[in-house]
């Protein structure tokens, strides 16, 4: 399964365990920065499923969090994030 797959499945995953709020599987959909529609907790319960499924579809462990959190951005997308996790993982 590739990347964008799994990104898709954590997507739905996510919109389904709650109600609060929703994640658009649109590559310019905002996960964090000033104008996002998540809170903190969302996007680390986002980012924790994220890392639990590409453990279980590609066998590989990558820490999301810490990652994306140190290069020190204002914001991120959904096709930031893909791009971010396809280099990182070498899809």
């Amino acid at each position: 399964m590739d990347i964008k797959k799994i990104i898709t499945l954590t997507i739905n995953e996510f919109n389904d365990s709650q109600t609060e709020y929703e994640i658009s599987n649109e590559n310019n959909f905002l996960l964090f920065g000033q104008e996002s529609s998540l809170d903190s907790l969302a996007i680390v319960n986002f980012l924790t499923k994220l890392e639990k499924n590409i453990y279980k579809n590609l066998s590989k462990e990558v820490d999301i969090l810490n990652n994306i959190f140190s290069q020190n951005k204002d914001k991120i997308t959904l096709s930031e994030l893909e791009q971010f996790l396809k280099e990182n993982l070498k899809q």
